[in-house]
């Protein structure tokens, strides 16, 4: 099935590249990202849903935008993407477990014993897909709107945990950073997206552009024994469009 999403996506882009105005957009963003998660035991899912909160993340790539058809614009590119999650444990107590760390034996009561525990899920994107403007044309020349459909192909590059004790230390350390998620994360995933996207003209063919973007994995991010999740987050981008020919 995904082999012949890609190949289909792959035809696509090549039926594009030879036609119309070309544009070649560079950009930064922050996604402030959450997670679904759906699990059969509702008292562990009622726990997580209150534990897990959401946390903004960096993203960034490059774009190449192609308008064969004035106001219509198809988009690819690459890009890196990383989200998930942070999941709290507030007020430990004495001989309580901290993950795989082990168990606390401070006694002292001088500060609450938080733990903050940071689901990194980092992956190679391919962003694909469609613009078309919604701001009228003859102000195009000072600034552009434009309402964003699109999907995404992943590639998990990485996934890992990030560990911030407040309060306490284990081992003589208050940061982990861990490999070992509990989670085991799909190779390869898509994501769907919708958004918009503003651009101002700053001088001639160079103009600076901003988007905001909710994304949504289609298939399942990872998964353990006791529940699955989903990740979807909000995006915003900020990069910059240079027209690099008219063909």
């Amino acid at each position: 099935m995904m082999s012949k999403i890609f190949i289909t996506l792959f035809l696509l882009v090549t039926s594009f590249l030879s036609f119309g105005q070309k544009y070649i957009k560079p950009y930064v963003g922050i996604n402030f990202s959450g997670r679904i998660l759906t699990s059969d035991n509702t008292t562990r899912k009622d726990s997580l849903d209150n534990a897990d909160k959401i946390k903004p993340f960096a993203s960034g790539g490059i774009q190449f935008l192609f308008e064969k058809t004035q106001g219509r614009e198809f988009y690819f590119g690459i890009g890196y993407h990383d989200n998930g999650f942070v999941r709290e444990r507030l007020d430990y107590k004495f001989l309580d477990s901290v993950y795989d760390l082990g168990k606390i034996f401070d006694q002292s009561q001088a500060a609450q014993k938080n733990g903050y525990f940071t689901h990194h899920f980092k992956y190679l994107e391919m962003p694909l897909g469609f613009n078309f403007q919604v701001t009228p044309r003859r102000n195009m020349n000072m600034y552009t709107g434009w309402f964003n459909i699109g999907l995404t192909p992943q590639i998990l590059l990485k996934q890992n945990l990030n560990i911030f004790l407040q309060g306490f230390s284990m081992q003589d350390e208050t940061r982990f950073n861990l490999s070992n998620t509990n989670y085991k994360a799909q190779k390869i995933n898509m994501v769907f997206q919708t958004g918009g996207r503003f651009d101002v003209n700053v001088k001639g063919k160079f103009w600076v552009t901003t988007d905001a973007l909710l994304r949504m994995q289609l298939l399942h991010t990872a998964e353990n024994s006791n529940e699955k999740l989903r990740l979807w987050n909000l995006t915003a981008n900020l990069g910059i469009r240079y027209e690099i020919g008219d063909f």
